[in-house]
This record gives C-alpha cells, sequence and structure tokens, in this order.
C-alpha cells in the first residue's frame, strides 16, 4: 500500500487525508515515478529512473530509442508493460508512454 501522488504531492481523499492505493494503481505509480525521474539523480537509490531525459533529436528512430529506454527503467517491474512510446514536439519536449498493468492503463508524459 502506497500513499497516491498527484502533481508532485500527495492526493487527498474525500475525508481530506492523503488517499492510499495498493494493487495495479500502486506498480503503475511506481512506474510514473521510475520513467520521470533521471536516472541516477536519486541519492538513496541511483538506479532508480529513467534515460529519457538523455534523448536528442538526433534523426530516425526516436520513439524507438525512447521505447527501450522505458523498458530498461521498468525492468524492476515485470507486471507493467509499455504498450507504445511518442515523443512530441521539435525537438522532442516530452515523451508520452502508455502503459499496462493487469486490466489498468495509465498514461505518462515525462517532458524533456
Amino acid at each position: 500500500m502506497d500513499t497516491a501522488l498527484k502533481n508532485g504531492d500527495f492526493l487527498l481523499g474525500p475525508n481530506g487525508r492523503p488517499k492510499q492505493i495498493s494493487g495495479e494503481q500502486e506498480l503503475l505509480q511506481r512506474a510514473a515515478i521510475r520513467l520521470k525521474i533521471p536516472l541516477g539523480s536519486f541519492v538513496y537509490d541511483p538506479q532508480l529512473g529513467s534515460r529519457l531525459h538523455e534523448l536528442k533529436a538526433d534523426g530516425s528512430g526516436l520513439n524507438e530509442k525512447a521505447f527501450t529506454m522505458a523498458q530498461e527503467a521498468l525492468r524492476s517491474l515485470p507486471q507493467i508493460t509499455v504498450e507504445s512510446v511518442a515523443c512530441t514536439g521539435n525537438p522532442p519536449c516530452a515523451v508520452v508512454i502508455r502503459l499496462c498493468c493487469g486490466a489498468e492503463k495509465s498514461e505518462i508524459e515525462v517532458k524533456l
């Protein structure tokens, strides 16, 4: 069980207290955290994060590179499947990643 996050803060439930999540929602939240944090920037766990922030608009294959980087970041969460990746903007200003975990789906935007 974990506390739900929204926009970098705790998500409050109807009772005004932090909302608790578990199961597939918790796994998707963990995936979002791993994708949004640059790899090596979290001092307590340098293996946490993704290399998505290293993406450069240097030709073709950008979506494929981002797909591989997303899969690498989520290797420790085998329950999560990366369904698709789309780089937006020119140069890429963001990467939109569609994830699946059981019956739950999520779309994560990583700003570069």
